[in-house]
């Protein structure tokens, strides 16, 4: 069975492409990654994450993919998915050659802090800089860690420990 805390979120999809079911996934995961010979994706349906087999894919542009999903066979059944996240399990990932983190798929990641233990989970990831920033569901709180705080990185376990300074707290 598909658990959420072992999914990532590589994008979301837009609106139908035509009405034989096609459909625009809108992603920032590598392109070349995202092919017709990935067994599935991935959509949230009503609160249950649900595998669609893949039957075919090619790029639109840098940021949109073109998907055909099994049994998505007309623009009323796309429809279904539109603004619906999209993805994968994380066993699916491209190795990482250097073993540095690809920011957004660490999604989902529990976050500890080595002095007062757990902080959250990471909600989303902000790398719009080169400062980037955790964004961690706190108690229902966002709070933003710096990713330079990461002491451990433990992928099998979707675990990140980071070091907090005294006073982030009182912030």
């Amino acid at each position: 069975m598909l658990k959420k805390e072992d999914l990532v979120k590589i994008g979301y999809f837009a609106k139908p492409h035509g009405i034989k079911g096609e459909i625009s996934l809108i992603t920032d995961h590598e392109i070349a990654d995202i092919s017709a010979d990935d067994p599935y994706l991935v959509c949230d349906m009503d609160g249950i994450p649900v595998p669609f087999f893949i039957e075919s894919c090619r790029q639109k542009n840098n940021t949109t993919v073109l998907i055909g999903l099994a049994d998505v066979d007309s623009e009323d059944k796309a429809k279904l998915f539109t603004g619906k996240p999209a993805y994968i399990p994380s066993d699916m990932l491209p190795p990482d050659e250097e073993n540095i983190p690809e920011w957004k798929y660490l999604t989902g990641y529990k976050v500890t802090d080595d002095k007062i233990g757990e902080v959250g989970t990471i909600s989303d990831i902000d790398d719009h800089t080169i400062n980037v920033l955790l964004i961690v569901d706190h108690n229902g709180t966002e709070i933003l860690i710096p990713a330079a705080l990461i002491t451990v990185l433990d992928r099998e376990r979707k675990l990140i420990e980071v070091s907090l300074p005294e006073g982030f707290w009182e912030i």
